[in-house]
């Protein structure tokens, strides 16, 4: 039970990471931008991906909404004090997963294996981080 916490744990990580590292591609302007969670700004996050994946004004157009439902769900299951720490982390890990396959549909395939390739490096950092208490005060290996 506690490893299929700890991949569940993981997973949620993961996808948060791909938040944070849209937000890491940019100046720190805001202390707002990654504040809570590592979640960056829905505006912030659609700007890196159309920068990153060079999304037409349509992808603009249909991935807004998804990024800003998201947000809102998320905050609404961070808020909500009758949700426990496993029940929590899997309803935000399914926002999270429900988001993710929303986007990528709109992605074309070139865009699609890019995203999934930052995202994986995301992961990775993100499970190095975790793996290494002191990882973010030095640049060791």
């Amino acid at each position: 039970m506690k490893t299929v916490l700890r991949l569940a744990a993981l997973a949620l990580a993961a996808s948060l990471a791909c938040g944070a590292a849209l937000a890491q591609d940019a100046p720190n302007n805001s202390p707002a931008a990654g504040a809570h969670h590592g979640a960056a700004d829905p505006q912030q996050q659609l700007d890196r991906l159309t920068k990153r994946l060079q999304l037409s004004p349509d992808q603009v157009a249909k991935i807004q909404p998804i990024l800003q439902s998201r947000q809102q769900q998320a905050e609404a299951v961070r808020s909500d004090s009758s949700l426990k720490g496993a029940d929590r982390r899997a309803k935000l890990l399914s926002i999270m997963q429900d988001a993710d396959s929303q986007l990528q549909a709109v992605l074309t395939d070139t865009q699609r294996q890019q995203y999934q390739q930052w995202r994986e490096k995301a992961m990775q950092r993100r499970m190095e981080q975790h793996a290494t208490p002191n990882a973010g005060s030095g640049s060791g290996s």
